[in-house]
């Protein structure tokens, strides 16, 4: 056999080989982003919620702004992996790491997802939690990604687990970037205490995300402000953090978000 056709079937077996995750995690599969999203599925997410936030995502996958947006990167491809998170150490894997280079395979992700019913985790809301078990994930996904970067949604705000502004600090220090996607259009006890409750101020969870959730390089809040918002609003944060040098060089973004001293 010729040595051209050797390199040429070596070439397609490593192309191939990087359509699935890694055999060996000492060898990790270079990308543009590292994504892990987080998505709130704790008590005060009521099943319609959680249903929209489940399907937003899928359907963003399969959305040609987010396509484009996988495509324009260096390396054309990027790893995600979908969270669920609640209480305290309360989380559950829906999808696991994958590789998405194109088309075809953001629509086996988009499909994986849709096979999995959303999860109900209860005992309250730990932010830091789900931002300490993103953290893991990506230092075991078996990949390299230029960007590592956590796609985090809360209706509310942290009242479990460890400190939140030690945690953050801690991603931050590491490179990470979290974005958030703060859910404003409802009171933050809607859902988690019975009674009415005034109308909810949409700036409030807002704010504190801006705060105190967000942090790393270009880190940026895109909020859902009504419930028939959740598809567009989670398509554009996609699209946004995953395409950002482009992105960031249109609109000359600067740095924000960054973790205090």
């Amino acid at each position: 056999m010729e040595r051209r056709s050797v390199g040429a079937i070596c070439a397609a077996v490593v192309w191939m080989s990087s359509q699935f995750l890694p055999a060996r995690a000492d060898i990790p599969i270079p990308v543009d982003v590292e994504l892990v999203i987080a998505a709130d599925a704790s008590i005060s997410m009521d099943s319609e919620e959680k249903w929209l936030q489940h399907q937003g995502f899928a359907e963003a996958f399969r959305h040609p702004d987010v396509i484009r947006a996988i495509e324009g990167g260096a390396m054309g491809r990027i790893a995600v992996t979908y969270l669920e998170w609640g209480g305290d150490r309360r989380h559950r894997i829906a999808v696991p790491w994958m590789l998405i280079d194109g088309e075809a395979s953001a629509a086996r992700f988009a499909r994986k997802l849709e096979q999995v019913r959303p999860a109900r985790i209860k005992r309250g809301t730990s932010i830091s939690s789900a931002l300490l078990r993103s953290h893991e994930l990506l230092a075991q996904s078996g990949f390299f990604g230029t960007r590592r970067i956590v796609n985090l949604s809360s209706d509310g705000v942290n009242n479990k687990g460890p400190d939140l502004a030690h945690v953050r600090a801690g991603l931050v220090g590491d490179g990470v970037t979290i974005n958030g996607l703060p859910i404003v259009y409802k009171g933050l006890l809607d859902g988690v205490v019975d009674g009415p409750e005034r109308e909810p101020d949409p700036r409030t969870l807002i704010d504190y995300f801006e705060r105190d959730v967000i942090g790393g390089p270009h880190a940026f809040v895109e909020p859902v402000i009504a419930l028939e918002n959740y598809a567009s609003a989670i398509r554009r944060k996609l699209v946004r953090e995953i395409g950002l040098p482009l992105y960031a060089n249109l609109t000359g973004e600067k740095r924000r978000g960054t973790a205090p001293d």
